[in-house]
């Protein structure tokens, strides 16, 4: 049976939608945000070269472990950007093997960079100083590969935001990490693994925040 004015009320309908219909810019592969993301990380580690306290990076850039713990940090961070693009698609997976590849990655830097020597001498103040300095601008260099990368997120459908916050997060500061090694001068492993490696996750956490609750936000206001 046919309830009347049913095909006016559909038209209706359909008509509403139409006129409510905006158009939608076509959002780029992973692959390819995660290139144009790669350009802004390589940017990032040419400023910290030119502009950072180390007076020796040419004779340290001939080092093979020197060399090794950047490319792994690099590498690492590269892999945890990939799987925040990936994740941040419904229905791709493999989140869980790039993130074992990224956190694999990041062990190896992390025992790279332990392996450069022995403690130096140095008092208690000097060592909370120089740690908190190195500390703050393994978010400052990673501010900006954050940004970039957060926004590029944020333009798909990421459904579980703190686990694509931390993803981010973990690709930002990673860099980071890679950025504040070419800068600082200090190659105390003490140093390097409770001022370079060990923010990382803190930083990485709060990414996790902002996530749950921004880009869940952003999410549902892109929808309304």
């Amino acid at each position: 049976m046919t309830i009347p004015g049913t095909p006016l009320i559909h038209d209706a309908l359909v008509a509403r939608l139409k006129a409510e219909l905006r158009p939608v810019r076509h959002l780029w592969s992973p692959a390819t945000r995660l290139g144009s993301w790669l350009v802004v990380a390589a940017a990032v580690l040419a400023v910290a070269a030119g502009t950072g306290l180390r007076g020796d990076l040419g004779d340290q850039l001939h080092r093979p472990l020197y060399l090794f713990q950047i490319a792994a940090l690099f590498t690492a961070a590269a892999v945890a950007a990939g799987g925040a693009l990936r994740a941040a698609v419904p229905g791709y997976g493999g989140e869980r093997r790039r993130g074992g590849l990224a956190l694999g990655l990041g062990v190896l830097a992390t025992v790279l960079l332990l392996g450069e020597g022995a403690m130096a001498p140095r008092g208690p103040m000097l060592f909370l100083t120089t740690g908190v300095r190195c500390a703050l601008c393994v978010a400052m260099f990673g501010l900006l590969p954050w940004t970039t990368l957060f926004v590029a997120v944020a333009r798909a459908a990421p459904l579980d935001g703190r686990a694509v916050g931390r993803y981010v997060g973990s690709a930002a500061f990673l860099l980071g990490v890679a950025a504040v090694r070419l800068a600082c001068p200090i190659d105390d492993p003490v140093h390097l693994l409770t001022s370079h490696v060990a923010p990382v996750l803190l930083w990485s956490s709060l990414s996790g925040l902002a996530g749950a609750d921004w880009l869940v936000r952003w999410r549902t206001t892109a929808s309304a």
